[in-house]
């Protein structure tokens, strides 16, 4: 009867696991949508930051938690909000706009690489020999996509590579950014909320300067797609969190291999991406250096759940 339970439990996990990758890697086709008619990355940014805020703040209301306001958490979600949102996801938008769905959730997956990169330094991370194997496979891995003329589907959009290279670095800022700070006082749910709100005051002034507005209400395709974003990032990271408190960080992150895996099948499927044998090669490249890349224990870099983008 135990055995039947603990087998019960871990498919459970490991359900968990694939629903959240789903979730995640479900955001790839609709981020495509949401820029397929002229919506400015920063709009769709504006109304994804703006709806998270607003159901984060209802679900902290509703648990009867008040989000702290003093002045270094003030600049801690200002910090995290431009670092884990309004820079990467108005980039990632940006970029989805050139480049497949399945090569840019690829390009996403090098965010523990490129903490790793930054921890070292700081000490907060240990280098072995093994991982420094991880990251150089991750190097291999992006020169298969962008060196050989028939990686991408328009070899001149290379450069563009460059931008979900950049929201790796974002989001990996903005991990040693939580791992660096004394935030004990918040939870997971209270220190998104609160770097919902600190985008969304970096967002608004960009929005309105750019005149990137656009009626959410309006329903359309691209205007659904965001609204899906949303909920589907809310729903993974409530998940995340609560796979952390069942199994830990480690078993956790393998929800990674789920998103890059849903990523590059739905682009196939709903999108009709193809992809060349050298693409398929630093996909599996990269999840060779990612599994190396990966901590053994809990002890390590926490890494915060990026926004609507994995």
């Amino acid at each position: 009867m135990t055995a039947l339970i603990a087998a019960s439990s871990t498919s459970r996990l490991w359900l968990t696991v694939l629903g959240i990758g789903l979730c995640w890697g479900a955001t790839g086709p609709l981020s495509k949508l949401a820029v397929s008619t002229g919506h400015s990355a920063v709009g769709i940014t504006f109304w994804n930051t703006l709806l998270a805020a607003l159901i984060l703040s209802l679900t902290l209301a509703v648990r009867g938690r008040r989000l702290p306001l003093s002045a270094r958490h003030v600049r801690f979600y200002l910090t995290c909000g431009l670092l884990g949102t309004a820079l990467p996801n108005s980039l990632s938008y940006t970029a989805y706009a050139h480049l497949p769905v399945g090569i840019m959730m690829m390009m996403l997956s090098l965010v523990p690489m490129v903490t790793l990169l930054l921890a070292w330094p700081l000490r907060l991370e240990s280098p072995s020999l093994r991982r420094i194997l991880g990251l150089l496979l991750g190097v291999v891995g992006v020169a298969l996509i962008v060196l050989p003329g028939s990686s991408l589907p328009d070899p001149a959009k290379a450069l563009w590579i460059l931008a979900p290279l950049a929201v790796a670095l974002s989001y990996s800022g903005e991990n040693i950014v939580i791992a660096k700070s004394d935030m004990r006082d918040l939870g997971p749910f209270a220190m998104l909320c609160g770097l919902s709100w600190g985008a969304l005051g970096l967002l608004t002034p960009a929005m309105l300067a750019t005149q990137s507005w656009f009626d959410i209400t309006a329903f359309g395709p691209p205007e659904l797609a965001v609204l899906g974003i949303t909920v589907l990032h809310l729903v993974a990271y409530a998940g995340y969190i609560w796979l952390i408190g069942q199994a830990g960080p480690v078993f956790a992150a393998q929800v990674g291999y789920v998103v890059t895996g849903t990523g590059v099948l739905l682009g196939m499927v709903v999108l009709g991406e193809r992809y060349s044998l050298w693409v398929w090669a630093a996909l599996a490249v990269m999840a060779l250096g990612l599994s190396l890349v990966q901590p053994r224990q809990s002890k390590t870099v926490a890494v915060a759940a990026p926004g609507p983008t994995p």
